[in-house]
Formats: structure tokens, sequence, C-alpha cells
């Protein structure tokens, strides 16, 4: 699992955001093909939805 800072969406609850590669990203990170500061980034923001799950709402 790789890290990075967070982004809009995880910052308020989090310190560090797990990389989501974009899509088609997958192959050039394993042939390192692509720097890795164009994948290991945040996500934009509005690319998450935060949704509470705990505590369970009354």
């Amino acid at each position: 699992m790789l890290t990075t800072e967070p982004g809009p969406d995880v910052a308020p609850y989090h310190d560090r955001q797990i990389v989501l590669l974009p899509q088609g990203a997958g192959v050039h990170w394993l042939d390192l093909s692509a720097a890795e500061d164009l994948m290991l980034r945040p996500c934009p923001a509005g690319s998450l939805t935060v949704q509470k799950v705990w505590p369970e709402s009354p």
C-alpha cells in the first residue's frame, strides 16, 4: 500500500491517504516507465465521497 499527503477530501480526517493510481497507470508503475511524482499524488477535490459509518446515527 502506498500513501501520500492527503487530498482535500481526506485532509479533514487524516494526515495521509492511499494512492489511487489513475486508470491505465498500473502498467507504468510496474515497469517504471512513468515518473513517480506523476502517479503518487493525492486525488483532486471531489474524487472521493465521505460517508460517516461509525458511530451509527440514531
